[in-house]
């Protein structure tokens, strides 16, 4: 057993980048871990059309913007939690990828060119103030998060998300997705920031 290989309390851990890099599920995903990368996001766009963006006066273009953004903010936060994914971001092997697989792993580029919240103000009735305000905080938060000690990262990203649920409530948000600016944060600064185990199944499993 390597140091790459371990098992502790019966949960193995493999740090170990073998074979393809794949986009949305890194190295060495499972059928289980690749179905929620690839297909879970779809349910969520679906629940709100029906349950929330149907009752809005919203024309075909806002419903493809918000259904857009939705995948991409929830499916980036299932993505980036991954365990398959946490063992290519974090990984030490010096390892043989494209320029995307270079970007995805960067702590800091990557986080820096998801201007998507700036579709928001663009399409829907919102001052572009909330856009700036929330890329704003989710940058400092990046930044903070990698200059503090490993064991703190993981509380402090949370906290950060559990105030960006609060402050989503007290300022200004778009009708029909006041949720996605804190799911915003947890996708880059919570799911994509914080180095997490990249665990395998168990032999039982």
């Amino acid at each position: 057993m390597t140091k790459d290989q371990i098992t502790l309390k019966g949960a193995p851990i493999n740090w170990q980048c073998n074979g393809k890099f794949n986009f949305t599920t890194g190295y060495g995903a499972t059928k289980a871990e690749s179905a929620i990368a690839n297909y879970a996001a779809f349910i969520a766009p679906a629940i709100l059309y029906f349950f929330a963006w149907k009752e809005l006066d919203w024309s075909v273009l806002q419903i493809i913007v918000a259904a857009v953004l939705t995948l991409d903010m929830i499916g980036g936060v299932l993505t980036n939690s991954l365990g398959s994914m946490k063992r290519y971001l974090y990984t030490d092997q010096n390892l043989d990828v494209n320029w995307l697989g270079k970007l995805v792993r960067s702590k800091f580029l990557f986080p820096a060119i998801h201007f998507q919240l700036f579709a928001i103000p663009l399409c829907f009735d919102i001052a572009w103030s909330y856009a700036f305000f929330w890329y704003g905080m989710m940058m400092v938060s990046i930044v903070f998060i990698h200059f503090i000690p490993l064991y703190l990262q993981r509380a402090v990203a949370l906290l950060i998300v559990m105030l960006s649920i609060i402050l989503a409530q007290l300022i200004p948000s778009p009708v029909g997705l006041e949720w996605i600016a804190p799911i915003f944060i947890m996708k880059l600064v919570l799911s994509h920031g914080v180095r997490e185990e990249p665990y395998r199944r168990t032999l039982a499993e």
